[in-house]
């Protein structure tokens, strides 16, 4: 790999990490239509350097409305309010992907990433997708209940399968559940920090540095933390006035070209 593919596939991470078109699809296909060659990289060192450069955009992006969410937390167990903090709720959601991971990730990277099945998940969520935008959503944010909470969690557990996309299925996910649209970005990303910490986290105990490959990562790491600041922040504006139709149509068209390159 060199420099300037290390700086595209972390474009790619930051991008498609927020955007509901599926980072692990993109970072399949990127690699085979570039014909880049990752040999020179620990790879599990190289997308775990990827990953923090896109949780930092996410802190970054979020941090006003997550020292909001605490804030007001903390009046709501001041009195008394436990049912209503926000935090809870989130830490409820994240459990199904928690023990997903921790089960599962073995038989995912194994047996779940051929192109048939990256192909299947990006029409199935996209048809998921157009139909959330066609039903009647009246759920704000503060009408979360745990039960909602672990339902949206059990959608993002699903994320794991390649092709599915995190954003995609919980932003979906909660509007199908009747959220508006607006609440559900909020609530999707607001859910998505403690897994993609603690993945980080506990993907990073086997992480080993040094070498002249370092820049690579490096690079890689900065390049998916300004794409992806960039990514988030465009998705929030857009979905406050536009529908997840455009991902959609944009799932499908590249479900046909990974369904074409397999041939």
């Amino acid at each position: 790999m060199t420099t300037v593919q290390s700086v595209i596939m972390g474009a790619v991470q930051g991008v498609t990490e927020f955007l509901p078109i599926s980072s692990s699809a993109h970072l399949v296909v990127i690699p085979w239509i570039f014909h880049m060659d990752e040999g020179n990289i620990h790879k599990l060192t190289y997308d775990v350097v990827l990953h923090f450069g896109t949780l930092l955009s996410l802190f970054v992006v979020y941090a006003g409305r997550f020292a909001a969410v605490c804030r007001d937390d903390l009046r709501r167990v001041r009195e008394g309010a436990l049912g209503r903090c926000v935090l809870l709720k989130i830490a409820v959601g994240t459990i199904p992907a928690g023990v997903a991971g921790l089960l599962l990730k073995d038989i995912i990277e194994t047996r779940l990433r051929a192109p048939y099945i990256v192909v299947f998940t990006l029409i199935a969520v996209s048809l998921l997708m157009l139909l959330a935008e066609r039903m009647r959503t009246t759920r704000k944010e503060g009408d979360v209940s745990f039960g909602f909470a672990l339902a949206i969690g059990v959608a993002q557990a699903m994320a794991l399968v390649p092709g599915i996309s995190r954003s995609g299925i919980t932003i979906t996910a909660a509007m199908l559940l009747g959220m508006k649209r607006g609440d559900a970005v909020d609530f999707s990303f607001l859910l998505s920090i403690p897994i993609v910490l603690g993945v980080s986290l506990y993907e990073g105990r086997h992480v080993s540095f040094g070498g002249p490959e370092s820049v690579l990562y490096l690079v890689g790491a900065l390049s998916a933390f300004v794409f992806g600041t960039v990514s988030l922040t465009f998705l929030i504006g857009y979905l406050r006035k536009h529908s997840l139709d455009v991902f959609a149509y944009y799932r499908i068209g590249l479900a046909a070209l990974i369904a074409l390159l397999s041939l």
